[in-house]
């Protein structure tokens, strides 16, 4: 249990500098310039410029990420749970990007294998748990 926690944790500091970096270099330069994103990514999108991308980037992924940090941290109850929605919020995400845009990246397919994995962690954590609790 403590290894799985561990590897949890590690994920999702990954995942939570990664969204908390890029979404603040979007946020502060729509142009996509400080992050090497070119401005033709965006042409057939609904988007004008990076900055709301950013801001999604941060909250649904960096921050949401965050808070799940803190829940495994301080090993509520619920933690499990949320390691999963966190992995199927990424998963969501990535799905989306791969959706709008006309090119695929190998980070992309990256963070969707650190979602699954997430979402796997977050199942047998629940059921260790669940089998602890039925002892």
């Amino acid at each position: 249990m403590k290894t799985l926690r561990f590897i949890s944790l590690l994920l999702l500091v990954i995942i939570c500098s990664a969204a908390l970096f890029g979404g603040c270099h979007m946020v502060h330069d729509p142009s996509g310039d400080s992050l090497g994103l070119p401005a033709y990514l965006l042409y057939e999108t609904v988007f004008n410029d990076y900055s709301s991308i950013g801001w999604l980037l941060l909250i649904v992924v960096g921050f949401f990420s965050l808070f799940v940090t803190v829940l495994v941290l301080c090993k509520s109850r619920v933690y499990s749970f949320f390691i999963i929605l966190q992995g199927v919020v990424l998963c969501i995400f990535i799905f989306v990007q791969l959706l709008l845009l006309h090119e695929t990246f190998t980070i992309q397919y990256v963070f969707l294998g650190i979602g699954a994995v997430l979402i796997y962690l977050g199942v047998l954590q629940n059921q260790q748990k669940l089998e602890k609790d039925t002892r």
